[in-house]
């Protein structure tokens, strides 16, 4: 099926009330210009045709056939200058869909596509691109028509055959991603263990050291390749983290902000605090306020 862009957000979980799954594909021609708009699941987009730009609110670049990249759940997005663009959305939630994952986790490949070029993606813009050849292209194409067509006709043991056809897309994506020759998604998949760690350890102490030794670096070869792929050092790219986990605490809890600060790894409130106004413009307690009076605003409309 094929439909043109025209509204700024996609109520995807409607769409999946419709399929019976939290999965769904559609073909888009986008049109030349397009307001940013953004979904309220994961999205997968495979370019099949054409070429234009596409826009996040902290980057942009060139697209063209055969470029592949996911875009979080709420995080916007836009296309301008295209030229005969068409491409794959497919969108999905993948804790809703209860796949067998078994060891896709841990494949380089899987990591930098679903899950941390997004993240850099919507933080600090990201260089690195995975772009199949048309031979991979259209593997991929063909497995994503056949799910289309499991879901438009819902026959008998659809919703198995869809995800089953679905795991092979994002195997066989990962597999694509962990052979890529281009140097910046290169050095993204050298680092992503390092990425993980740094999200997942945001309440710990964490040592430039310990992080060079995840990637089995020296701590200055560790310091050159991080800036040089994230444009950014290890230290302040880990600050930022701990703000923007900050922020969704204090617009969503009760905490203090000594206690938000604690959680994300600050000792000290007054330090939180001085690195929260240079990163967000303002204080932890004037963002809650912020936070909190949109949602009050947003309840009442």
């Amino acid at each position: 099926m094929e439909k043109i862009i025209t509204r700024t957000h996609y109520n995807c979980r409607e769409i999946f009330a419709k399929v019976g799954m939290s999965l769904y594909v559609v073909g888009i021609r986008v049109q030349i210009q397009h307001r940013f708009h953004d979904h309220d699941a994961t999205e997968l987009v495979v370019v099949t045709k054409g070429r234009g730009w596409h826009a996040t609110r902290t980057e942009e670049h060139p697209i063209e056939a055969g470029d592949v990249f996911v875009i979080r759940e709420q995080d916007q997005h836009s296309y301008r200058d295209t030229r005969d663009l068409a491409l794959y959305n497919v969108v999905f939630d993948l804790a809703q869909l209860h796949l067998p994952i078994h060891d896709l986790d841990t494949s380089p490949g899987f990591r930098a596509l679903f899950s941390i070029e997004p993240r850099l993606r919507s933080t600090h813009g990201v260089r690195s691109r995975l772009r199949l050849s048309p031979a991979n292209l259209t593997v991929v194409c063909d497995l994503l028509d056949n799910i289309d067509k499991e879901l438009d006709r819902k026959r008998f043991g659809y919703r198995c055959m869809a995800s089953s056809l679905f795991m092979q897309v994002v195997g066989y994506l990962s597999r694509c991603y962990s052979s890529i020759e281009d140097p910046e998604s290169r050095a993204l998949l050298r680092l992503g263990p390092v990425l993980d760690h740094m999200e997942s350890a945001l309440d710990q102490p964490i040592r430039l050291d310990d992080l060079a030794r995840l990637v089995n670096m020296s701590k200055s070869t560790f310091q050159r390749a991080f800036r040089r792929t994230l444009n950014t050092s290890p230290f302040d790219y880990l600050i930022r983290l701990r703000i923007q986990k900050a922020c969704e605490s204090l617009a969503t809890g009760d905490q203090s902000v000594k206690e938000v600060a604690a959680a994300v790894g600050f000792d000290d409130s007054n330090y939180f605090t001085r690195q929260f106004r240079r990163i967000m413009g303002s204080s932890p307690r004037d963002y809650r306020h912020h936070a909190l009076h949109a949602g009050d605003c947003c309840q009442k409309t």
